[in-house]
């Protein structure tokens, strides 16, 4: 009465939000028997939604949870997305809440503890016929609420429907039945509908409804016929009881749509104990209908009949259990009511597995004090009845053959044979349709067996067999294997490297001439010297003295010289080939792009007079050349820390940048140290004239000036504000256009800072941030200085 009372509380207090929160969360005790309401949260506002969710979140549920129990209530679809929405915005911090949702069951009553245990632990999937049904949290149990109304639902307190009248009169009444199951209109006599299905609700509502509108009546003239349809708009929730051996008993909060399947669904289904054939629904103290699981897990037969208000639902104890194992096409544990069979056993489990014996099943029984196995042949099947803790067994049958021979290997069938087709090798081979020509007919291998297991071998030479001069009678389970050439011969190849296209390594074939060799390396390079191609051939079998014989041909005589396994033979460039090797020009020269090296002194003064000389506009004295370098020379340079000209040198790149000045080059005409001899992939570049100074690093403001004849360093750091108090200024340097990078020289108690020209650029670098010492450093020091200065007089006194 208890579980009544408070669960139609709350069927009363879901038209206000703020008193159905209050419920929830502050009268745990009398919520305890009930679990969470759902199907009204789209009443509840954006900050009563995230607190529900909170809440749910430290009783332990889950979203899948909580969807569940909302579905089962009958929440609609527009329910279950607030829902979501309001637990998505709360996922954040979430866990740290999880993580205490099991000590902090003192707040809510979000169900009994059972299920709160269903729900909340992962527990031993259970191998009862059924029972993956309930636990399948992918699957939605739930009623489809924008279907037609079923045929068999009766209407009953809370049902709202719609009348539609249309033709000559247009009208249209959404009515919800009252609690004593009536509906009232204006002009009518009130209507009791509680119980009728809609089809005959409809009847009775269009005959009351023929005294208001004459149009109903079937002999009306069509000009003033009028219709009329009943639709349910809206199924009512109805509060069930669910008792005995089922997972989480109590009081639960449905749709009116539910039947006794959503119902057991929302409860976690029958317990260990519980029976999935005998299931009662208690209407008024009477039992109303009975339902059996198998016919919607085995035929598929739908448990159609719908639940009313304050429904009980009893799951009695099962009857029957039987452990199903072996060769059946599904195992567990099914239950069987009193005389059924081995044959309806046989129906509920799906019958026997492909490679079972179906001819006898195997019981193994519990007598008073002992045990017995049973052997019950097929046609007692339909006769024999099974009792409650009876294992029923269906063996597979051996894998062994009686009548079988096999071949495999180089064959053109292999497989398996019946031996009374092939009793003989010969027959054998006929019937694989013989050797393919991989094979290798002097050694074959029979592997035969005797008490199960190989364990005798026999080498067979196929030619024999082939010309009939011996055969061999087979055996059952003999195995032939035929040996393939490749397995055989060692593996033979040559050589071929240098100047080809495809120089490595290729199989050896038997005639195989060098001029094979090199169309099979894909031809000669065009540096190739091919007037002297060079062959190794391995003769220490030959000759214990020597190892390598060496010939020397022409390859207009390649095609006459045949090669031997092992051999090497290598093509060699052209004596004194030196490929052609390129530099670029870029910048204000009259023809840039990519020029040959000439030869082994062509320089940077020759280039210059090859590309037309440089543009009006040029900065000679701010030419670079970019250079490419091996990690080799990289390596030098690091150790000799030699950075004459060089601008940079980045660690993950191999390029350095030279600093050129061209003016001189060009006014000795090329006699000049700094006229470099060119090298493959340079890059040089003539940049154009700048006319501007830069100052940058410490000083007041990083900036450019026009550049002045005879400005100097100091004046240039004065205009960009003077250095600050942090700058390096004694170690300033200038990088000038052509990326040379001069730094101030030091005389006696003088700076001599370096000149400046156009398109120079004044560094100012920052002084290095000196660690201040602590007051406990100092005093560690001070006191190990200390300690010395006594160890110290200690040592002289003595």
């Amino acid at each position: 009465m208890q579980k009544v009372f408070f669960s139609g509380m709350v069927r009363r207090l879901l038209t206000n939000s703020s008193v159905l929160l209050l419920f929830l969360f502050v009268a745990p005790s009398a919520a305890q028997d009930t679990t969470p309401f759902l199907t009204q949260i789209r009443n509840l506002t954006p900050k009563q939604q995230t607190s529900y969710v909170i809440e749910a979140r430290k009783r332990g549920y889950s979203l899948v949870q909580l969807e569940g129990l909302a579905k089962a209530q009958g929440a609609t679809l527009q329910d279950l997305s607030l829902l979501r929405n309001a637990w998505a915005e709360n996922q954040e911090g979430g866990d740290d809440q999880d993580e205490n949702n099991m000590q902090n069951q003192e707040s809510l009553g979000f169900g009994n503890d059972t299920a709160m245990l269903m729900f909340g632990e992962e527990e031993e999937e259970s191998d009862i016929f059924g029972s993956a049904f309930f636990a399948n949290q992918k699957i939605t149990e739930t009623p489809q609420f924008y279907v037609a109304t079923p045929a068999g639902y009766r209407l009953g307190p809370t049902d709202e429907i719609s009348i539609d009248v249309w033709g000559a009169s247009e009208n249209r009444y959404e009515l919800t039945l009252s609690r004593q199951g009536v509906v009232r209109i204006d002009r009518l006599k009130p209507m009791y509908l509680s119980g009728l299905t809609i089809a005959a609700a409809e009847r009775k509502i269009r005959n009351e409804f023929s005294s208001i509108y004459t149009g109903l009546s079937p002999d009306a003239p069509n000009e003033s016929k009028v219709y009329l349809d009943v639709n349910l708009q809206k199924a009512r929730s109805i509060v069930v009881n669910i008792t005995g051996s089922v997972e989480a008993p109590g009081t639960y909060t449905i749709s009116g749509f539910s039947s006794v399947l959503n119902a057991l669904y929302a409860a976690g289904g029958p317990s260990e104990s519980g029976s999935y054939r005998d299931i009662s629904i208690m209407r008024n103290g009477k039992r109303a209908q009975t339902v059996d699981l198998y016919d919607y897990f085995v035929k598929g037969t739908y448990p159609s009949f719908f639940l009313n208000d304050q429904d009980v639902i009893v799951v009695s104890p099962h009857h029957n259990r039987i452990t199903v194992d072996g060769a059946f096409k599904t195992t567990g544990r099914f239950e069987t009511l009193q005389n059924e069979t081995v044959e309806d056993l046989l129906s509920y489990v799906g019958g026997f597995s492909s490679e079972a014996y179906k001819k006898a099943v195997y019981v193994d029984r519990v007598l008073e004090l002992e045990r017995e196995i049973i052997k019950i042949d097929q046609p007692s099947y339909s006769s024999t009845s099974l009792t409650d803790g009876d294992s029923v067994e269906a063996k597979s049958v051996s894998d062994k053959y009686t009548n079988k021979v096999s071949v495999s290997g180089e064959v053109y069938l292999p497989g398996n044979y019946p031996l009374n087709e092939s009793p003989t090798l010969s027959a054998l081979l006929k019937s694989s349709n013989g050797l393919t020509p991989g094979a290798y007919p002097e050694s074959a291998i029979l592997y035969r067996s005797t008490q199960g297991y190989f364990n005798e071998i026999k080498t067979i030479n196929l030619s024999e067999i082939a010309s009939k001069t011996q055969d061999i009678q087979l055996q059952p389970n003999d195995s032939l294997v035929v040996i393939s050439m490749e397995n055989i011969k060692t593996e033979r190849t040559v050589d071929v490297q240098g100047i080809v296209n495809e120089p490595g390594e290729y199989p050896f074939f038997e005639g195989m001439t060098a001029r094979d060799l090199v169309l099979i390396a894909n031809g000669f390079d065009d540096r190739a010297n091919t007037d002297q191609i060079e062959l190794y051939t391995n003769v220490t079998e030959l000759d214990q003295s020597k190892r390598i014989n060496a010939r020397w041909f022409s390859f207009d005589e390649a095609k006459e010289v045949e090669l031997n396994p092992s051999d090497l033979m290598v093509v060699r460039a052209k004596p004194g080939y030196q490929p052609t090797t390129f530099v670029t020009l870029e910048g204000e020269v009259s023809r840039p792009g990519t020029y040959p090296i000439i030869n082994e002194n062509y320089t940077l003064y020759d280039l210059y007079f090859d590309a037309g000389k440089a543009l009006p506009g040029a900065n000679l004295r701010g030419v670079s050349i970019e250079r490419k370098i091996s990690n080799q020379t990289k390596s030098n340079i690091e150790e000799t820390e030699d950075s004459l000209n060089i601008l940079f040198f980045d660690e993950d790149d191999t390029d350095i940048k030279i600093g050129v000045n061209f003016e001189n080059i060009l006014s000795s005409k090329g006699n000049y140290t700094g006229n470099l001899l060119l090298k493959p992939n340079d890059v040089i570049f003539f940049p154009k004239k700048d006319s501007t100074v830069s100052v940058l690093g410490a000083v007041q403001r990083e900036t450019a000036m026009p550049y002045a004849n005879g400005i100097s360093f100091r004046e240039a750091v004065i205009k960009a504000g003077g250095a600050k108090q942090s700058a390096n200024y004694k170690n300033a340097y200038v990088i000038y256009q052509n990326g040379d990078v001069k730094g101030t020289k030091r005389f006696l108690i003088f700076n001599i800072r370096p000149r400046l020209e156009p398109g120079a650029v004044v560094v100012v670098p920052t002084k290095d941030q000196k660690r201040e010492v602590s007051v406990q450093e100092v005093i560690g020091m001070t006191s190990a200085l200390a300690s010395l200065t006594l160890l110290v007089r200690t040592i002289i006194g003595n």
